[in-house]
């Protein structure tokens, strides 16, 4: 599927009346939740806007798939709310640590941000979703050393749970038509969000109270 757009070219099929991706939309309800709890539970200020950030996007991704809007316009917000995302962890990082990235670091990060424009405008989303994990990814790489023992054990799992979600996404955008005439009716999409359940829960639980 060389033109795929989000929501639209999800995996599950698109209903005419009512929610759009009715599966897709109740698990993405089930996260808001969840994020929600743990913003409503955090004290410090740089872990408010964090878990803020998270609450936004799933927010909106959760809109995404319950009303679809032609074009592009809903994969722009949701990778500009990406970026949002990235620069909350930058923040809280830095106000947890009280360490500035080095000049290399920060020319990586540069780097990769390009590659992501440049994914975004002439790729499809499994470029800019990876680029997008890199940078998270490299945040947290760089920043391991100064997290509590716990936190660092989580970054394998949150690593690892990243890498699933890009090749079910990459899946997703390959073999979609092949799956749908399998059985129309099955919303297999759902197994990114679940991943993506698991995904968040992870961060919630380990960052809201540093």
């Amino acid at each position: 599927m060389d033109k795929y757009i989000f929501p639209k070219n999800t995996c599950e099929k698109i209903n005419d009346i009512g929610f759009a991706q009715p599966y897709s939309a109740l698990f993405n309800i089930i996260n808001c939740i969840m994020v929600l709890t743990y913003l409503l539970e955090t004290k410090k200020q740089h872990n408010f806007l964090l878990l803020l950030s998270l609450f936004c996007f799933e927010l909106f991704h959760t809109i995404s798939h319950i009303v679809h809007i032609d074009g592009s316009i809903q994969i722009n917000v949701t990778h500009s709310l990406s970026y949002i995302m990235n620069i909350a962890f930058f923040y809280f990082f830095y106000k947890h640590t009280n360490i500035f990235p080095d000049d290399k670091f920060l020319l990586f990060i540069f780097v990769l941000v390009c590659l992501d424009t440049y994914a975004l405008m002439k790729l499809s989303i499994v470029y800019y979703l990876m680029t997008q994990f890199l940078i998270f990814i490299s945040l947290l790489m760089y920043y391991y050393k100064y997290l509590p023992d716990n936190v660092q054990m989580s970054t394998y799992s949150i690593t690892f749970l990243a890498i699933v979600i890009v090749l079910l996404f990459l899946n997703e955008t390959k073999n979609c038509e092949k799956m749908m005439k399998m059985n129309e009716n099955f919303p297999y999409h759902i197994f990114i969000e679940t991943i993506g359940i698991l995904f968040f829960y992870i961060l919630c639980k380990n960052y809201y109270y540093l």
